[in-house]
């Protein structure tokens, strides 16, 4: 869907457009672009960034960078966590800025051994819209190619709004599940009369299980559904810590094939994603898509949570 939003855009530049957010496939890594839930579930401070380019020999690839940071407060009993996004689609023709700050409470139940954490979520968000970088039919020449001056109307270069978001998490000591809607209010982000932003509804769950014969050895099942208006996605994945070394495959049904590895002590964990394009658009040879995560675990102190919040 994502690389259709420039096309789907001009094409109906004089009616109301729809945009995606983006994704990401290591979802536990952005933990915080997936449920503001996850805000604080460390005693650390977990200071996270993510890099995603998509299919990259397709023309005018779109790369997608993540910046996260989050604590837990001893005296506001929770996690405070901001998050900071910039989209690029089509080479700059259309990018995506936002920021957001969350509040996610910790309340234990049955001693401890059961987590509930609302969470709470505010941000602001800026789109532009690179004009010159856009082409339109009217601008062709049979022969000599893209000469004309386009004949379309030029909207606004940008749109900024505010927006609330919202989440749950539920969790003990060897699972996680939860739920979160981005967008509640659905804030307009129309260049061109209004359009509201979709709203985004994410569930997900995950685990840890260890065997007493392999100590060093740990998987991680993880599922996680989306929607966002008429987009949805599935994907299931199941990823290992062997020592210090991460590994994993996952599936993004219908669309692709997700290889992992890393590597993750203490202090830092560093991992590397390659989806494969299984949908029809292995005809086009994509490239697939690429992303680099690096986190860093401050203050490092243990808490009674669950080890599945942070993927391994």
């Amino acid at each position: 869907m994502k690389p259709f939003l420039i096309f789907v855009f001009v094409a109906v530049v004089g009616t109301p457009a729809f945009s995606q957010d983006a994704h990401f496939s290591q979802y536990n890594s952005t933990r915080l672009h997936t449920n503001p839930a996850f805000a604080g579930t460390d005693s650390a401070l977990v200071v996270s960034s993510a890099y995603r380019i998509q299919w990259p020999k397709i023309g005018g690839s779109y790369k997608t960078f993540n910046f996260s940071a989050d604590q837990y407060i001893g005296f506001l009993k929770g996690g405070l966590g901001v998050n900071f996004m910039y989209d690029d689609q089509m080479n700059g023709a259309f990018t995506h800025t936002s920021f957001d700050i969350m509040y996610s409470p910790e309340i234990p139940l049955a001693g401890k051994k059961l987590i509930i954490r609302p969470a709470i979520q505010a941000g602001y968000f800026k789109n532009t819209l690179d004009w010159s970088k856009l082409t339109f039919g009217d601008m062709i020449d049979a022969r000599r190619g893209f000469v004309y001056n386009a004949n379309e109307m030029q909207p606004l270069s940008s749109k900024s709004n505010i927006d609330f978001s919202a989440g749950v998490l539920v969790y003990g000591a060897h699972f996680h599940m939860g739920a979160a809607v981005y967008h509640l209010t659905e804030p307009d982000q129309g260049f061109r009369g209004p359009s509201k932003l979709p709203m985004r509804i994410i569930m997900n769950a995950g685990a840890n299980l260890n065997f007493k014969d392999t100590e060093n050895l740990t998987f991680f099942p993880t599922v996680l559904y989306q929607k966002q208006q008429d987009f949805q996605m599935y994907i299931a994945g199941l990823n290992a810590r062997y020592k210090m070394l991460l590994f994993g495959i996952s599936y993004r049904f219908d669309d692709a094939a997700i290889a992992l590895f890393g590597f993750q002590n203490k202090y830092l964990r560093v991992s590397y994603t390659f989806d494969y394009t299984t949908s029809k658009l292995t005809q086009q040879n994509t490239g697939g898509s690429h992303e680099l995560q690096l986190s860093c675990f401050l203050h490092y102190k243990k808490r009674n949570t669950a080890k599945a919040i942070f993927l391994i």
